[in-house]
């Protein structure tokens, strides 16, 4: 793979760098991410429904890994999806996975955007949330903006994206995806829920 610009920035930026962190529907990629705290935080929080979520597998859309011939900037792995845990009851493996999976989401929309123009992009993992869920489920969710670049013409262009945060629902079944962008006063409120607003990701 190419590496235009280092990508990877340390462990600190999951709070540190789930390198590269990291569309949903009001996801620009103007702006600044308006807070950027020091570590990573990890809170269950309790929902007051936890109901079935309602799908459709025939429309399943998420951004394409790369072809076996394309050559995006940064290593491989980081734009394969991961593959769905045996458990969701460990919170950590959990995170783990969605974080995995937020990165790989990001990478490939970026790369499918830009393509051979894209330089770099990186994900901020800056805090996550885990909440109840229906038996044999799971539900995580992160904030994380991300930044990029690419060339326009002779051109080098840097850009940040919104505060951004993405919630998952994952069950033996599917994983479900919803996002949102901007300021939220109480962070730890499960906004969007991806019961309700998530679109699938994949079916298994």
């Amino acid at each position: 793979m190419k590496r235009r610009h280092a990508l990877l920035a340390g462990s600190s930026c999951i709070g540190t760098l789930l390198s590269g962190c990291l569309g949903g529907t009001s996801e620009s990629s103007t702006g600044t991410p308006s807070q950027t705290p020091s570590s990573t935080e990890s809170d269950t929080q309790t929902r007051t429904v936890a109901e079935t979520p309602v799908y459709d597998c025939d429309e399943v859309n998420r951004p394409p890994e790369p072809a076996s011939d394309d050559d995006p900037p940064g290593e491989d792995e980081r734009y394969t999806y991961p593959q769905r845990p045996e458990s969701l009851t460990d919170e950590s493996t959990l995170l783990s996975y969605v974080k995995e999976y937020e990165r790989a989401y990001r990478l490939n929309d970026l790369y499918t955007e830009y393509g051979d123009n894209l330089d770099h992009g990186i994900i901020f993992i800056y805090e996550t949330w885990t909440y109840e869920a229906p038996e044999g489920a799971a539900i995580a969710r992160l904030k994380c903006p991300y930044s990029h670049g690419y060339t326009r013409g002779d051109r080098q262009v840097e850009a940040d994206s919104p505060t951004i945060y993405a919630s998952y629902y994952i069950d033996d079944a599917v994983v479900l995806r919803a996002s949102t962008s901007g300021y939220q006063e109480d962070e730890s409120k499960l906004v969007p829920d991806p019961i309700e607003w998530g679109l699938p990701m994949e079916c298994f």
